[in-house]
């Protein structure tokens, strides 16, 4: 039996499914991470990681065929596969600008408003515990001289508590038996953003 030799490959080929497909999955993880308001949480960084590790492989590979003159007609000829990479990174860079944050808030913005609202009129001794509002999951919310305050679960480092406070006669008041001072930031409206600052 005469066993034929196999050619070596003068190509390694345009980037398929995994690497492009792993892209937009990592770039979709980016810009959910993106949507929390102060940070997103700490896996956003491992995840950003692998998603420049994605993108020195796709360099590396593509100046491989470039620099091979077997190579570059498969170039030519896949342009839109070897771009794809490029098209998935432009992509989550112009929707990040675009501030994911404040698009989810802003379908959440009623929930949020309705609990607070209702929280001002309601009891004295006032308090929520987890729930979903909205978009968002909150670990709780408090009332506090006329203004709600909102703890996000699911984002932010896992050690700081961040959320929303919801404050209609502006710059919110915060309880004096906090240990900390808060920062406190104007997001817009009645709204502002508050994160434990130790």
């Amino acid at each position: 039996m005469i066993s034929k030799e196999r050619t070596p490959r003068s190509s390694i080929g345009a980037p398929g499914f995994p690497l492009i497909g792993s892209l937009v999955v990592i770039g979709l993880l980016l810009l959910y991470g993106a949507s929390f308001p102060s940070g997103g949480p700490l896996w956003v960084l491992p995840v950003l990681l692998a998603f420049f590790v994605l993108g020195v492989v796709w360099f590396v590979r593509l100046a491989m065929e470039v620099f091979n003159p077997e190579g570059r007609p498969g170039v030519k000829r896949n342009l839109l596969r070897w771009a794809a990479p490029v098209i998935v990174g432009i992509l989550v860079c112009a929707l990040a600008a675009m501030g994911p944050g404040r698009f989810r808030f802003s379908l959440s913005e009623e929930d949020f408003e309705k609990v607070a609202r209702s929280a001002v009129a309601g009891s004295g001794d006032w308090r929520m515990d987890a729930a979903t509002l909205g978009l968002f999951e909150i670990s709780w919310a408090e009332r506090y001289e006329g203004t709600v305050r909102f703890a996000l679960a699911g984002g932010g480092n896992g050690i700081h508590a961040h959320g929303f406070i919801w404050s209609p006669n502006g710059e919110p008041p915060l309880p004096e038996e906090e240990e900390y001072e808060p920062d406190v930031e104007h997001y817009y409206g009645p709204w502002y953003l508050w994160s434990e600052n130790f």
